[in-house]
């Protein structure tokens, strides 16, 4: 970063250093007639180099867009086949191992409640014992 703005000034010393010489080469008119045609000649060059840094700009976002497009579309079609599988280990394990589990936790809380109702209700709570420090 501190690079960049020494160039820069050092650009923008240098630049300022040709206005002044080409202000006082020569004694043709006055001052601010030289002053205007190096304005011209510098408003021309600036065109010139903004033209050409959007272009090379266009030019990158172009080949961005290209280069995503020819990876992003074989991602898409492998992540779509992916979920699918996903989808189906999802189903396939739901029947295969989550159904039996619930089915056992159903019947556990049909036995506890049934137990309960026989008992008559209530559970005596044990008594905990705390440990010494």
């Amino acid at each position: 970063m501190k690079r960049n703005a020494i160039i820069g000034g050092v650009i923008g010393v240098i630049v300022l250093a040709i206005v002044i010489g080409l202000l006082y080469w020569g004694d043709e008119g006055p001052v601010t007639e030289r002053l205007r045609d190096i304005t011209i000649v510098f408003i021309g060059l600036f065109a010139v180099i903004s033209t050409l840094l959007l272009a090379a700009i266009v030019g990158a976002v172009l080949w961005l867009v290209f280069t995503l497009r020819d990876k992003v579309i074989p991602l898409l079609e492998t992540l779509t086949a992916t979920a699918k599988r996903v989808q189906g280990t999802t189903e396939f394990v739901t029947e295969q191992a989550v159904s039996p589990i619930i089915s056992v936790a159903g019947t556990m809380a049909r036995m506890r409640a049934m137990t309960k109702t026989v008992t008559g209700g209530k559970r005596q709570p044990v008594p905990r014992k705390r440990k010494s420090a």
